[in-house]
């Protein structure tokens, strides 16, 4: 039997660009949240999102209507802090939002020796002095930790600069790689799917990047849906070797759709 046959039995969620576009939410998205929780359909919110701690976000989703309990949110910002908690070394210099720093108490180093710089999405506030604080960081030894490598999001605004594009500068000034904590790392991955307690050929992800949804949970065996939505660009699509097991224009199409 495909596994394209049998229907799966939990999902992992993009928030950005699935759920909502920054601070607008999609249409039908929240009556499809409320399908799968009436169905008893376990779900994960898997997201890239790095300038909020993981209660903040899960603030804006109430804030939203979407009723969810924090540890339903893998963010890559609380899966790096757990990850370097985990680590002998553990001082931190952090291109971090004040509010994502909350996911790092007691972690944060701003002098002296630091093993590792985070990097996440900055927006107005990467500056030159705290790039080249950083670049010397990684000079004097520490490791570079990328939250995501996400190139670019939908704003409010308009297609904004991501974190990625910040991570490429860093590698190519301290002539270094980063190691990436959220999607598409399959570690990231690996988490949700152990937190699910279902393997991945019984979970189907939900996203619309090509590279960090579709792509980083294909590589595991985890099947995929692509929408429509946030940072879909049809021209992306088509010169794209990653395609999805589905396609839909927009969450609010699977309750309907047959998949589930």
């Amino acid at each position: 039997m495909s596994r394209r046959s049998t229907k799966p039995k939990g999902l992992l969620i993009d928030l950005d660009g699935v759920i909502y576009n920054d601070s607008q939410v999609i249409p039908g998205a929240l009556e499809t949240i409320r399908f799968l929780q009436d169905s008893n359909i376990p779900f994960r919110f898997l997201t890239n999102t790095t300038m909020k701690c993981r209660q903040s976000i899960q603030s804006k989703l109430m804030n939203l209507n979407i009723k969810v309990e924090k540890e339903q949110i893998f963010s890559a910002a609380y899966a790096a802090a757990e990850f370097i908690r985990r680590q002998k070394k553990q001082r931190c210099f952090l291109l971090l939002t004040e509010d994502a720093q909350k996911d790092y108490q007691g972690l944060a180093a701003d002098t002296g020796d630091v093993d590792y710089v985070v990097v996440g999405d900055l927006g107005d506030q990467y500056t030159f002095q705290i790039l080249n604080k950083a670049f010397n960081y990684l000079l004097q030894g520490a490791r570079l930790i990328a939250l995501q490598k996400n190139r670019f999001w939908l704003s409010d605004k308009g297609y904004t600069l991501d974190a990625g594009a910040f991570v490429a500068l860093l590698e190519y000034a301290a002539n270094c790689r980063s190691q990436v904590i959220g999607k598409p790392s399959a570690q990231f991955f690996e988490g949700a799917l152990h937190n699910l307690n279902l393997s991945a050929q019984q979970v189907l992800m939900i996203g619309d990047d090509l590279e960090s949804d579709i792509s980083g949970a294909s590589n595991l065996g985890i099947r995929t849906c692509l929408v429509q939505t946030g940072k879909f660009l049809k021209e992306d699509f088509d010169r794209s070797l990653v395609k999805p097991d589905y396609i839909l224009p927009t969450i609010a199409f699977l309750p309907q759709s047959g998949i589930l």
